[in-house]
């Protein structure tokens, strides 16, 4: 089975019918239907997991429920390749205006970004970092073993839904380079060269997917200005409603991309954002917040994930939360986490993850 795309379909957007609880497809309607190919129908499926059956002609889905579904699917399939098969069948519709948003961009740069920025439409169930090095792009998935029994199903479904998705807005053949995966190598692995077309890494430490990062500098087959225009206003509605605007969460990558290479500050950050200085902390202000505050946030972000995940040593570790000293640091994590981080790798560290992974 190969990638399903659709043609992209007239939308219908109303600015002013949005719901506290926003409903949306999730990419759902694929494992639909490639559970249906299977014999087992959308009734059996939402039965499994204990929810209603959605109706009406625009079916939605409350983002809390897709693990869920997801973990039902994983029951019940009768095949291995459920989740990676499904996933190749996606269309932009499967995913409503997160999909549009994403095709119509104008450049693939910018469809990347619209992306990273509302990754909770398309369903995210944990958090995805982009890092960039030099033309290599990396895609890093936090804390992916918090994903329990069901990791490969998930993983499966997300990376081939994203690959069909990235495809279609590319217009070619999304260029993975290679996938890093944090279990054993599948019986069906063939369906992983099938799909993915790239190196393929089993048993792995991290859960990565490398791309090359030139092809953010494409333009989009199908861009359209002002579909992209209205995409981007109600996505950013609905991030309003999730809790953090479009702007912190803007911040929190450009921080996540610049740490261990040069000390983000305001100045070069607001920079980034083609801000002046004063118009970016003004806007922190209306938000709430201060720079230091998302500084540290992130931070310390990276920081949990490197002692949790890592044997790296505590100089790397300062290193790429962008602290010259690593006492300084170390000051630091205390004062976020109310304990040092040695205390906090021997307690959170790669030994407790490694034993409750076996």
């Amino acid at each position: 089975m190969g990638h399903q795309t659709g043609e992209n379909m007239p939308i219908e957007i109303a600015l002013g019918t949005r719901k506290e609880n926003q409903r949306l497809p999730l990419g759902i309607p694929a494992l639909i239907e490639e559970l249906e190919s299977q014999g087992i129908s959308a009734s059996q499926l939402f039965a499994e997991a204990q929810l209603p059956i959605p109706t009406g002609q625009d079916l939605g889905y409350q983002r809390e429920d897709l693990p869920a579904v997801l973990n039902a699917a994983a029951r019940i399939s009768q095949t291995p390749e459920t989740a990676i098969s499904a996933g190749a069948r996606q269309k932009i519709n499967h995913f409503g205006v997160f999909g549009y948003g994403l095709v119509t961009s104008d450049t693939f740069g910018d469809a990347f970004t619209f992306g990273r920025d509302h990754i909770y439409l398309a369903g995210a169930i944990i958090e995805v970092k982009f890092v960039r090095e030099g033309d290599l792009g990396i895609l890093q998935t936090s804390n992916p073993l918090m994903l329990g029994k069901n990791l490969q199903f998930v993983a499966e479904f997300w990376r081939s839904s994203m690959t069909t998705l990235l495809t279609e807005a590319l217009g070619r053949p999304f260029p993975s380079v290679a996938m890093y995966f944090p279990y054993k190598r599948p019986a069906h692995s063939d369906w992983y060269s099938k799909i993915f077309k790239c190196e393929l890494n089993f048993g792995a430490d991290v859960m990565e997917w490398h791309f090359d990062a030139t092809v953010l500098d494409e333009s989009c087959p199908n861009a359209d200005p002002m579909t992209s225009e209205v995409c981007q206003e109600i996505c950013d509605q609905m991030a309003i409603a999730h809790g953090e605007s479009r702007l912190i969460r803007t911040i929190r990558s450009v921080c996540v991309t610049r740490s261990g290479r040069a000390i983000a500050s305001a100045a070069s950050v607001a920079s980034a954002l083609d801000m002046s200085l004063r118009t970016f902390n003004r806007k922190l202000a209306q938000e709430g917040t201060t720079f230091k505050k998302l500084l540290d946030e992130t931070r310390f972000s990276i920081a949990t994930e490197y002692l949790s995940r890592t044997n790296i040593s505590m100089e790397e570790i300062s290193s790429r939360c962008g602290y010259g000293d690593v006492s300084n640091f170390r000051k630091a994590f205390l004062r976020w986490a109310g304990e040092s981080p040695t205390f906090y790798r021997k307690n959170r560290g790669t030994d407790r993850l490694t034993d409750r992974h076996c």
